[in-house]
Order: C-alpha cells, then sequence, then structure tokens
C-alpha cells in the first residue's frame, strides 16, 4: 500500500511537465498536421478546405526545390556536427590536461553558445565582408590572396562559409558536455595502459573514446536534431541564397509559408522534415545499441 502511494505521488509531481510537454511538443505537431491537409493558402478562398495529401504528393514529386534543399540539408547537418564534434574533443582532451588557465579557457569557449544567434549572424557576416571583413583582411595581409574572397556570395563557397559558422555556435555545448564526460573516466585506467606500454593514441583508441562514446553519440544526435532545423544562421547570412546554394528544408518552408502564402504547403514541408528527423534518430539509436551490444 504504502509503494502504491509513493507511485501515485511521484505520479502527480511529473503531471505539471507532462501538461507542459504536450502544450509546447504535442499540441504544435498535431496542429501542424491538421494544416498540412488543409488548403490553407492566404491567396485563395476556403482556406481550411480539406485536401488530404495533396501537399505532400506536390513536395515529394512536383516540387523542384524540396530534394535538392534535402540534400542541402543533410550535406549542412553533418558537416555541422561533425565539424563541431572534432573541434569540441580537441578542446575537451586539452583542457582535460592540467594545463594553467584551465577554468579561464573553458569560460571563453563557451561564449559562442550563449551569443544570440541574431548577433552571431551580424558578426560573420561583418567578418565574411568582401572589401572592409576581416577574413579577406588578414588573408591579404599575409598574402595568401590577391583580391577579396566573395565568401557569401559564391555559390561555391557560401554553404562551407555557413557551415564554419555553425560550427563555431555548436561546438561550445559539445565541448562542455564532452569535457564532462572525460573527467568521469578513472585516472586508473590510463595509468594501467601507460604501464601495459600504450602509446597516446591508442591510450585514445582503447581506453578513452570507449568511454565516453554513449555521451558522443547522444550529443551529436541532439546537436543533428538543432542543426537540421536550424533557421537563423542560414537566412540570416545568406537567405538561402547564393542561386539556392544554401537553400536548406527550414528556409525553403519559410519562404513558402510567408513569401508564397502557402501555409498548408509550408506545414507538409515541415512535417516531412520531422519525418526525417524520426528516421534519422531511430537510425542513430539503432547503430549505438547494437554497438552497445556487441561490447
Amino acid at each position: 500500500m504504502f509503494l502504491q502511494r509513493r507511485v501515485r505521488f511521484a505520479y502527480v509531481l511529473i503531471l505539471p511537465s507532462l501538461l507542459m510537454i504536450t502544450l509546447l511538443s504535442v499540441v504544435p505537431i498535431v496542429e501542424g498536421v491538421i494544416v498540412s491537409v488543409q488548403n490553407q493558402n492566404m491567396l485563395r478562398g476556403n482556406p481550411t478546405a480539406f485536401v488530404g495529401l495533396t501537399h505532400y504528393l506536390r513536395a515529394l514529386t512536383d516540387e523542384p526545390l524540396f530534394w535538392p534543399s534535402l540534400a542541402k540539408t543533410l550535406y549542412w547537418t553533418a558537416g555541422s556536427v561533425a565539424g563541431a564534434y572534432l573541434v569540441a574533443l580537441g578542446l575537451a582532451l586539452l583542457l582535460n590536461m592540467e594545463i594553467w588557465g584551465r577554468g579561464l579557457f573553458r569560460a571563453l569557449f563557451l561564449i559562442p553558445w550563449v551569443i544570440p544567434d541574431v548577433c552571431t549572424a551580424l558578426l560573420w557576416k561583418w567578418a565574411y565582408g568582401d572589401e572592409f571583413g576581416v577574413i579577406n583582411f588578414l588573408l591579404a595581409k599575409f598574402g595568401l590572396i590577391g583580391s577579396p574572397i566573395t565568401w557569401l556570395s559564391n555559390p561555391n563557397i557560401a554553404m562551407p562559409a555557413v557551415i564554419v559558422v555553425q560550427i563555431w555556435k555548436l561546438y561550445p555545448v559539445m565541448f562542455i558536455t564532452l569535457l564532462a564526460a572525460l573527467q568521469n573516466v578513472p585516472k586508473e585506467l590510463f595509468e594501467a595502459a601507460t604501464i601495459d606500454g600504450a602509446n597516446m593514441g591508442q591510450r585514445f583508441r582503447y581506453v578513452t573514446f570507449p568511454a565516453i562514446r554513449s555521451t558522443s553519440i547522444i550529443i551529436t544526435l541532439l546537436a543533428s536534431i538543432w542543426t537540421f532545423q536550424a533557421f537563423d544562421i542560414v537566412y540570416l547570412l545568406t537567405g538561402g541564397g547564393p542561386a539556392g546554394a544554401t537553400k536548406i528544408l527550414p528556409t525553403l518552408v519559410y519562404d513558402k509559408a510567408f513569401w508564397g502564402s502557402e501555409m498548408g504547403y509550408a506545414a507538409a514541408i515541415a512535417m516531412l522534415m520531422l519525418v526525417c528527423l524520426l528516421v534519422i534518430s531511430v537510425a542513430y539509436l539503432l547503430v549505438y545499441r547494437s554497438q552497445a551490444e556487441a561490447a
């Protein structure tokens, strides 16, 4: 009887959180599904008319920008998350050692994460400037370029340029998570590996990385979800241009909804984005489970 009371009391305690999650997550998703099967075109009459899967079929078969945008979104996500993870892991390994000013550097490396996305975009847009940008200035000063590089206006380098910005924005949260995981690895394991004659690379491969593998998988999965649906950085830097070079799915949804006034069609594309995220998440977790069982 006492145990049943404790269980009921636990449910009472988590009820406010469940209600908040429902209001903030489940209700918007349901609303999105409802809008996606309605006409919801602000330029036509009867916006709530039921159209079924018409918007979905249009996006998958008739929309010339959907599949290229999906490919660019995957490229943007993979490049940003992989780059941010490598930077974060390198910094975490460095600051896990006993070095001078370790606490100061930890605080400094977190600055990009706390800067608002709008400020981040404006900062990097200034840095990428053709004539007065600091990056072109430094490259020219060291004789690496003869003329300014149009970082955000060249279709060939615009996507790598915005990926660099996302890496700068994303690595702090990955860094602090990996650093916490590294600090929980028992030092006795490193001492035993050193006594056995393992060099630095072998200690990382057989001791460090297996100990932080689960943390790495979770944080990269979360970072992938954040980046896949990220809108601010790309839109403020390039608006999806030049020539559609950075037209990822979130910017496509924005254009269809607010420039094309096709709310129902934009909602359908957003729901397809949600399906893509679910597929990526499930595949990621299945790989993680298979590796955990093999270990």
